[in-house]
């Protein structure tokens, strides 16, 4: 471990970013100095702290939140520039948001989210977001699992029209389809979607996208989720979707097991009972491959068998959320091993827990 990250330490890391070459590919460690470098990229600077390099490429964690990752050669005018890493503050923040976008848009700030929208938009979306956010703390706070604020304040990002989203998202390069109403990117760390209000709708016809997609942003952020950790994706998709209940992102007002109960992915469910034989249980917990093959059929089970777990097993359930953000950046997350942290949480007898999990849905009412 010394010899790994003992860079840290060298006096000369403003000569070159050549000093990350000979270690190969490595992960950060936990035990690893949380310091920052300031990195020449291009006509830009980039300051945060070093997740994983190898001799070719570098991802670093930007005091933005954002994840940047760039080959080695792109690197200039490598330095330390902190030794602990420490996020911008909102003021900060807000600077650099209106020279991305520009002053023709309103930057609303509230404790732990700064909301982008055009200025013609009025509605409040920053405190939609920080009251979701504060809704999703209380629910794991409560079950006893440790929650924990991001060095850095959230952001969202809300376009005027769908059609203002679909473009920004087309030149950012990233792939949505044609009925998208939103998306979480964990690689910018941002929620983006659209004011479905400026199109004549009320702004609820869209709330389980926004709950869904702020779930992800907030599950990513708090130690619910790695973000680096390769989270199996049913255990991220499963909790976004429960969240979509209103008993669930709202138990407060609605604390009956009916209202926590997302009806369309449970008729999704029903509907497709009869193609489970190529979504065993098995092969939901060891890849991702279904959410390709199936996603109707992925995201429903998902959901299943995350609430299945959270109401008969809330215990073992945090724990084993736990468990799975605790697992290392950047490292290989096998199906084998996938199986095992599930069933070093709630037992080896998959059959049995499979039976009782099929009961369990197939009893819900309708």
């Amino acid at each position: 471990m010394g010899a790994e990250m003992s860079w840290w330490f060298r006096p000369c890391l403003a000569a070159s970013f050549a000093w990350l070459i000979p270690f190969a590919a490595n992960p950060i460690s936990a035990a690893a100095p949380e310091g920052m470098v300031k990195i020449r990229l291009g006509s830009g600077y980039v300051e945060g702290r070093p997740l994983w390099w190898s001799n070719r490429e570098v991802s670093l964690l930007a005091r933005d939140g954002q994840l940047v990752s760039f080959r080695t050669g792109e690197a200039q005018d490598f330095r330390q520039s902190a030794p602990r890493f420490f996020g911008y503050s909102s003021s900060d923040l807000r600077g650099r948001l209106y020279a991305e976008f520009g002053h023709g848009w309103e930057i609303t700030s509230t404790r732990h989210y700064l909301v982008v929208t055009p200025r013609e938009i009025k509605a409040d979306w920053a405190a939609r977001f920080e009251d979701l956010y504060r809704r999703f703390q209380h629910y794991f706070r409560v079950r006893g699992f440790d929650v924990s604020d991001p060095d850095y304040p959230l952001v969202a990002v809300v376009f005027k029209t769908q059609k203002d989203y679909q473009r920004y998202a087309t030149e950012q390069g990233t792939k949505i389809g044609a009925n998208f109403l939103g998306h979480y990117s964990r690689e910018t760390n941002r929620v983006y979607l659209f004011d479905s209000t400026s199109e004549g709708a009320d702004w609820t016809q869209n709330a389980e996208t926004i709950i869904h997609e702020a779930t992800h942003q907030s599950a990513f952020n708090t130690g619910v989720h790695s973000r680096f950790g390769g989270t199996p994706r049913w255990v991220s998709e499963g909790l976004a979707t429960m969240f979509e209940a209103k008993g669930v992102w709202s138990s407060a007002a609605y604390s009956k097991q009916d209202e926590r109960i997302n009806r369309g992915r449970l008729a999704d469910m029903r509907l497709l009972a009869s193609r489970r034989s190529i979504a065993t249980l098995e092969s939901m917990l060891s890849g991702d491959r279904l959410f390709d093959a199936n996603p109707q059929l992925a995201y429903a089970q998902a959901w299943a068998l995350s609430f299945f777990l959270c109401e008969t097993r809330p215990h073992d359930y945090c724990r084993f959320l736990a468990r799975t953000a605790a697992r290392e950046d950047f490292a290989d997350y096998s199906g084998e091993q996938r199986l095992a942290d599930f069933t070093a949480s709630f037992g080896e007898n998959l059959p049995l827990l499979d039976a009782q999990f099929v009961r369990y849905i197939e009893r819900l009412p309708k």
